[in-house]
């Protein structure tokens, strides 16, 4: 079965989404997945070595022009992660973090290969729950209705 992670890092606030790995696994008894908008994504690797040795037919990708092939998972992802981290710091980005969600590589993936030392939030385990406290907690002001254009000049 054919699976990809989305490669992507955030210098400062700005994603940097060019990069994808895509890969085909032997089995899938080493990977938890789950289903998203008609798509199977892999949420955890339960046993990593046997995913690396599972895992073959693995190509990086830029912007869908292939750049690479790789007969090794962790390689791959190595690669992968060190040329989105350099588009970063060409960018001047102060603050280089791995993006974690679907598509993403899991949290724990990302700790084997992720180039530098990782500072982020593991991706909730109820992300429903995860989303209706952040609703209840997120305060927000009331717009007015009918509001003018700033450009308006009040008489």
């Amino acid at each position: 079965m054919e699976f990809f992670f989305f490669i992507d890092v955030y210098a400062d606030r700005e994603l940097i989404d060019y990069y994808i790995v895509t890969f085909k696994l032997k089995d899938l008894s080493s990977v938890e997945t789950t289903g998203q908008q008609g798509k199977l994504y892999i949420r955890r690797v339960k046993d990593w070595e046997k995913f690396k040795r599972d895992a073959y037919d693995i190509v990086l990708y830029e912007l869908g022009d292939e750049i690479d092939r790789f007969s090794d998972i962790q390689t791959a992802l190595r690669e992968a992660y060190r040329i989105a981290i350099g588009e970063a710091v060409r960018r001047g980005a102060k603050r280089i973090t791995p993006a974690i969600g679907f598509g993403n590589p899991p949290p724990d993936v990302v700790e084997k290969v992720y180039p530098e030392k990782l500072e982020f939030e593991k991706f909730p385990e109820d992300l429903d729950a995860f989303l209706d406290r952040i609703v209840r907690e997120t305060f927000m002001e009331p717009t007015q209705e009918g509001s003018k254009d700033d450009d308006e000049i009040p008489f």
